[in-house]
C-alpha cells in the first residue's frame, strides 16, 4: 500500500519538472530570436548556444533536488504512518551521559501504553518509564544498560500500568545500529504481551496439573521409543522399582522384566514397535532393583505427537500382585486342599484325564494307588482334631518324597490320598513291577513314628494299586478299581498293598446291579412277606415271624441276604422298611376280624439305619392310624447293632413306641455287642437266641451253656425267651428241659407265603 501512495507523487514532480524544463527553453529561445533580430548577426548568436545545454543541467539538477525532497518527505510520511499503525510501539533511542536516555524517535502507539501522545513521550521520556511496575523498573534498568555498554541486543519482559489501571505485561526488543556518522542507537519495538502470558500461565499451570497428574498417579506411566529404551517415566514407575525416574530414563525397558522371561520379552517388544499394531495389554513378572518380583499389568498404546510422528509406546502399568495373590488364593481353595496343600479331588480328576491321555500318546503304563490310613478315626478322636491334621500333614510330606517329579499326589478328604503315577513302561509286566516298588516304599515312609506335641505317633497305610492303558477305562472306574484294591488290602489285615482284582470287580458289578434291580422293585411292588409261625412249650402258635422276600421277574425268589446289605449301603433300606412295616401292619388287621388270629402277634425286624432315622416314629404311626391295626400284637425286633449309636437316644426312642402300643425284643442276642448294663435300661418284651447256639447245642456243650445261660437272664429280668434255628424235636425237646418256653424253626415250619400259613394255621389249630 505503500508503495502505490508514493508512485502518483513521483509521476506529479516529474512532470512538473519537465513542464519547467519546456518553459526556460522556450525562454530561452524567445530571447535568443529576439536578440538576433536585433543585432542581425546569425553567427553572433550562434556562439551563445552553449548557454542552452548548461541551463538545462542546472534545471535538471534542480528537479532532480525537488523530486528527492519530495519523495523524502513523502516516504517519511507514509513510514510515519505505517509505524503508528502497527500493533507494535516502534522507537529509537540512546544512551547519553549518565546512563540518560535519549529518545529519538517512538510512533504514536505509545499513546495506548501512556495516553501521551509520540511527541509528548519523545519530549519527556519519563512518562514511560514511570509506568513500569516498581518491582521491574530496577532489572529493566539494569538489563537496558548491560546491553548499551555491551552493544548487544536488549530485550526484556516488564509488567506495566496502562492509563486505565490495568497492570499489563510489555515485551521491549532492540538492536544496536551504527549510524552513517559513526553513531550508535538502538532501533527496537515494545509488544503488549498481556494475552500470551496469559496463555502461557494457563498452559503451565495447565502442565503443571498434567504433571502432578503424572507424578501422582498410582499407575506407573511410561514412554519407551523404538529401540525400546525408556525416554519418560513418572516418579510412580520409579517406586515400583525401587529407584529414582533418572535411573529409569535412558534404561531398557526389557530390563525390568523377569529375568527368566527378558530374552523373548525384548524380541517381542521390537516386534510390536516394529509392527502396527496400536495397543497391547500382558500380565507378567518384574523385577524391581532390590531384587524382589512383583506381577504387573501393562497396558500399551502407540504414541504420536501433534506433528503426528510415532514416537513409541506409551505404558501404563499397574502392580497386581495383590490381584494376583487373590487369584492364587482362590485356585488354591478350588483346587487344593486347605490343610496339606495338595490337590483336591477336583484337581485330582484333571490330573486323571490328563493321565489317560499320556498314556494313551506314549503308549505306556500307569497306575493309580488309593491310600487310606489304618485306624485313623480313632486317633482322630483319642488325640483331637487337630493331632489328627498335623499326622495328615506329615503323610502328606512323606509321600511327597516318595514319588517322581512328574507324579502327583492328592487328597480326597478324611484320610484317603491318591498317587497318580505316570509313564511306568511300555510293559504290563514291568509297569506292575515299579508300580509295586513304589507302593512298598510308600508303606515303608509311613510306618515310622511321627512326633508332635510331645505325641510320639505310629500309623500304617493300606494301599490298592490299579493299572491303566491308554483310555480303556474311564478315570471315575480307575477310581472304583483303586478304592476296590485298598478295601482289599484292608481285608487282608491292612499296612499291605493289593493290587486290583478283577473277580472282586464282578462282586462290584453284581452290586451294582442289584442296586439297579432294587429301585425298579420298589417302583413295582416286588417285595412280599412271609411268615415263619413261632409256637409255645405247647406247640401253640403264638405269633409269626415276618420276613422279606423279593420275587424277582427274572431271577425268581431272591433271599435277604443277597440284597439286604446292598439296601443298606444305598439307603434304600429306609423305603423297604417302611412298606415292610405297612403290610404286616395290614395284615395284623386283617387277622383281627377273626377270633382264631386275633391274638397272633406279628415280629418285624427293623434295620439300624432304619430305626435310627429321623421319621422312623412318626411312619410307625401313621402305619398304624392308616391300617387300624393293634400295637399291642405288633413286635418290634431290634439287632445288637442298634446299641452302638448314643444308648439314651435308644432308649428314648423306644419308649416313644412303646407309648404306642408296641413290644420289642432283642434280637441275635449274644451274637454281637451286648451289654448287661444296656440290657437292663431297655424296656424289652422278649430276647431271641440265635441259632448259631442253637444249632449245635446237641453236640456242643459250650452252645448249651450259653443257651442256659440266655434263658436263664431272661428269666431272671422277667423276659420271654424264644429260641431260633429249631429244626429237631431233640432239639425243642433239649431248650424246653432247659426252661425255653418258646421257639420258631423248620421243625415246626419254615417261613411261609400268606396262603401257605393260612392252611397251616387251620391244620395246627387248638
Amino acid at each position: 500500500m505503500a508503495v502505490k501512495k508514493i508512485k502518483p507523487s513521483l509521476t506529479q514532480a516529474m512532470g512538473l519538472l519537465w513542464g519547467l524544463v519546456a518553459a526556460c527553453v522556450l525562454v530561452l529561445l524567445g530571447s535568443l530570436w529576439q536578440y538576433h533580430r536585433q543585432q542581425k548577426a546569425v553567427g553572433a548568436a550562434l556562439e551563445y548556444l552553449w548557454i542552452l545545454p548548461a541551463v538545462g543541467l542546472l534545471l535538471l539538477c534542480a528537479a532532480l533536488l525537488l523530486m528527492h525532497r519530495v519523495m523524502r518527505e513523502r516516504l517519511q510520511s507514509e513510514l510515519k504512518d505505517l509505524t503508528d499503525h502497527l500493533p507494535v510501539v516502534v522507537y529509537r533511542y540512546r544512551l547519553e551521559e549518565g546512563n540518560r536516555s535519549n529518545l529519538i524517535y517512538i510512533s504514536e502507539g505509545i499513546q495506548r501504553f501512556t495516553g501521551k501522545s509520540a511527541a509528548e513521550v519523545v519530549a519527556d521520556p519519563t512518562l514511560f518509564f514511570q509506568r513500569i511496575a516498581p518491582e521491574d523498573c530496577a532489572r529493566f534498568s539494569d538489563v537496558d544498560r548491560t546491553a548499551w555498554h555491551a552493544k548487544e541486543e536488549f530485550f526484556c519482559e516488564f509488567r506495566f500500568s496502562m492509563p486505565d489501571g490495568a497492570l499489563h505485561w510489555l515485551y521491549a526488543n532492540s538492536s544496536p545500529f551504527v549510524m552513517p556518522n559513526g553513531e550508535i542507537v538502538y532501533h527496537g519495538f515494545i509488544e503488549d504481551i498481556t494475552e500470551r502470558k496469559q496463555a502461557h500461565a494457563r498452559l503451565r499451570q495447565s502442565e503443571s496439573l498434567l504433571q502432578q497428574v503424572f507424578d501422582t498417579s498410582s499407575a506407573g506411566i511410561f514412554l519407551v521409543d523404538k529401540k525400546g529404551m525408556i525416554v519418560l517415566a513418572n516418579q510412580r514407575m520409579a517406586e515400583m522399582f525401587c529407584c529414582t525416574v533418572d535411573e529409569l530414563i535412558g534404561t531398557p525397558y526389557v530390563g525390568l522384566v523377569d529375568p527368566t522371561e527378558r530374552s523373548v520379552s525384548h524380541q517381542k517388544m521390537l516386534a510390536l514397535l516394529a509392527s502396527d499394531i496400536d495397543a497391547v495389554d500382558v500380565e507378567r513378572l518384574y523385577w524391581r532393583k532390590d531384587g524382589n518380583q512383583f506381577w504387573g499389568n501393562l497396558s500399551g498404546k502407540r504414541f504420536h505427537d501433534t506433528r503426528g510422528t510415532d514416537r513409541g509406546l506409551l505404558g501404563v502399568l499397574l502392580d497386581i500382585t495383590t490381584r494376583k495373590q487373590a487369584e492364587q488364593e482362590v485356585s488354591n481353595l478350588a483346587f487344593y486342599d486347605p490343610l496339606t496343600g495338595l490337590p483336591n479331588r477336583r484337581l485330582l480328576r484333571d490330573r486323571l484325564q490328563q493321565g489317560l491321555a499320556i498314556s494313551a500318546r506314549q503308549n505306556a503304563y500307569g497306575a493309580l494307588i488309593f491310600l487310606d490310613l489304618d485306624n485313623f478315626k480313632t486317633l482322630n478322636d483319642t488325640l483331637g482334631h487337630d493331632a489328627g491334621d498335623q499326622l495328615l500333614v506329615a503323610v502328606a510330606k512323606r509321600l511327597l518324597h516318595c514319588v517322581r517329579e512328574e507324579d502327583t499326589v492328592a487328597r480326597l478328604g478324611g484320610d484317603e490320598f491318591i498317587i497318580l503315577l505316570n509313564n511306568l513302561d511300555h510293559v504290563q509286566s514291568r509297569a506292575v513291577h515299579i508300580a509295586k516298588d513304589i507302593a512298598e516304599k510308600i508303606n515303608r515312609a509311613l510306618n515310622p513314628a511321627y512326633e508332635f506335641d510331645k505325641n510320639v505317633v505310629r500309623i500304617t497305610p493300606s494301599l490298592g494299586v490299579a493299572l491303566f492303558f491308554g483310555h480303556e477305562i474311564d478315570a471315575d472306574e480307575l477310581l472304583k478299581r483303586a478304592d476296590l484294591a485298598m478295601y482289599q488290602a484292608k481285608e487282608a489285615g491292612r499296612n499291605t498293598v493289593r493290587f486290583f482284582d478283577p473277580q472282586m470287580q464282578e462282586k462290584i458289578n453284581a452290586h451294582a446291579q442289584v442296586e439297579q434291580d432294587l429301585y425298579r422293585a420298589l417302583e413295582r411292588r416286588e417285595f412280599s412277606l412271609f411268615y415263619q409261625p413261632q409256637v409255645d412249650a405247647y406247640g401253640r402258635c403264638i405269633g409269626v415271624e415276618a420276613l422279606l422276600r423279593w420275587q424277582h421277574p427274572q431271577q425268581g425268589l431272591i433271599p435277604p441276604g443277597r440284597f439286604i446289605p446292598v439296601a443298606e449301603a444305598t439307603g434304600q433300606i429306609l423305603e423297604i422298611g417302611r412298606q415292610v412295616f405297612l403290610q404286616a401292619c395290614r395284615q395284623q388287621a386283617a387277622w383281627q376280624a377273626s377270633t382264631n388270629t386275633a391274638q397272633l402277634e406279628i415280629a418285624v425286624n427293623v434295620s439300624a439305619r432304619q430305626f435310627h432315622a429321623s421319621a422312623f416314629v412318626d411312619q410307625v404311626q401313621q402305619c398304624l392310624q392308616e391300617t387300624g391295626a393293634n400295637p399291642e400284637r405288633i413286635l418290634i425286633e431290634l439287632t445288637e447293632s442298634i446299641l452302638l449309636k448314643d444308648i439314651n437316644e435308644v432308649i428314648g426312642k423306644i419308649r416313644a413306641l412303646q407309648a404306642l402300643g408296641l413290644q420289642f425284643s432283642l434280637d441275635d442276642f449274644g451274637t454281637g455287642y451286648s451289654s448287661l448294663a444296656y440290657l437292663k435300661r431297655l424296656p424289652l418284651a422278649q430276647l431271641k437266641i440265635d441259632q448259631s447256639f442253637v444249632r449245635d447245642i446237641l453236640t456242643d456243650r459250650n452252645d448249651r451253656a450259653i443257651c442256659r445261660s440266655i434263658i436263664a437272664l431272661g428269666q431272671s429280668m422277667g423276659l420271654r425267651v424264644l429260641a431260633e434255628g429249631v429244626e429237631t424235636q431233640a432239639h425243642w425237646q433239649l431248650l424246653r428241659s432247659d426252661g425255653c418256653e418258646e421257639a420258631q424253626g423248620y421243625w415246626f415250619a419254615k417261613p411261609l407265603p400268606l396262603a401257605e400259613l393260612e392252611r397251616w394255621l387251620a391244620q395246627h389249630a387248638f
